[in-house]
């Protein structure tokens, strides 16, 4: 007769809950929800109104977490690389109400230009699976998920400014070797 052992079955079953979690956190090339959130003057920003426009970067992010704020210089030069070819930067600010104040100050400060949206009830973040921050999720204009990554790294960065750049025709916004040099 055989026994399973307590262990191994445990094993097998972590693995897959793993497994599953990994698929639904990186679903790159699955539909983004379309959603629509209040920027910083209180007008209402949509997902896909922009998507017409080009590909949209959605950084996840929080006035609270340093490696959100230390990644935002490179996210900036790949905005400023591609704007003029179509790209948009959602920066969603996940604060909750206590810190929303110190959203705009923190924006200002940095000098980013891109668009800062606020989800303080965190639930664009839900629908996007974001468990951590920074989380940053790159939509093509069909809508689908080219490219995700959590946390930050410049490397991170770096994959993410050659994804862009694969959105683009020749000739629009900087070659890799140029951006490769300015993400560092």
């Amino acid at each position: 007769m055989t026994h399973w052992r307590p262990t191994a079955a445990a094993v097998v079953f972590s693995a897959s809950l793993v497994l599953s979690v990994v698929s639904v956190c990186h679903a790159e090339d699955a539909l983004a929800p379309d959603f629509t959130l209040s920027n910083l003057a209180g007008e209402e920003v949509t997902l896909s109104e922009l998507l017409e426009e080009g590909p949209v970067i959605v950084e996840f992010w929080a006035t609270w977490c340093k490696p959100c704020i230390k990644g935002f210089p490179d996210i900036q030069k790949i905005f400023d690389s591609y704007r003029d070819c179509g790209l948009q930067v959602l920066a969603v600010s996940i604060d909750g109400p206590r810190s929303t104040a110190r959203v705009a100050s923190v924006i200002k400060s940095k000098g980013n230009t891109f668009e800062v949206l606020l989800d303080p009830a965190q639930k664009v973040a839900k629908k996007l699976h974001v468990t951590s921050i920074p989380r940053t999720v790159l939509v093509d204009t069909d809508g689908r998920i080219v490219h995700t990554v959590t946390g930050y790294r410049p490397t991170n960065h770096k994959k993410l400014a050659a994804a862009v750049e694969a959105l683009f025709p020749e000739g629009c916004g900087r070659g890799a070797s140029d951006e490769e040099a300015a993400v560092e």
